[in-house]
């Protein structure tokens, strides 16, 4: 069975995801306490912020797509429900939650990059 190269590109993304995720509370947090220290403005951080949520925005794309090819080609949705899932909760929510947003992508990287084919019959 061939892979889909959109669902190993997803999980790629999703490893890499959740390490930024759990760093993303640390880097905004000094951020935000340096520069209201030093200048009083916190531009830096919500630029910051920014590029954060575009990152999860991108990597929520990409699991919707990469869950309509798997739909189309018979395999498990899973990865890429989860996947979803855990972007949309940091989309949301942001880095508060950004350990919940974490563990679901570390799970949907799993299922993601395992790839497999749904059982004939079911």
């Amino acid at each position: 069975m061939k892979k889909l190269g959109i669902n190993t590109a997803a999980g790629v993304l999703d490893i890499i995801a959740s390490i930024v995720y759990f760093l993303a509370i640390f880097i905004l947090v000094g951020s935000a306490i340096e520069e209201g220290f030093t200048t009083g403005q916190t531009s830096g951080t919500e630029t910051m912020r920014n590029i954060l949520l575009v990152f999860a925005a991108v990597c929520m794309v990409l699991h919707i797509v990469g869950l309509v090819q798997s739909k189309k080609v018979g395999i498990k949705l899973t990865g890429n429900i989860l996947g979803i899932i855990g972007h949309a909760i940091y989309l949301l929510l942001g880095a508060a939650l950004g350990w919940v947003a974490m563990i679901l992508t570390i799970i949907s990287a799993v299922f993601t990059l395992k790839d497999n084919k749904i059982p004939e019959g079911k």
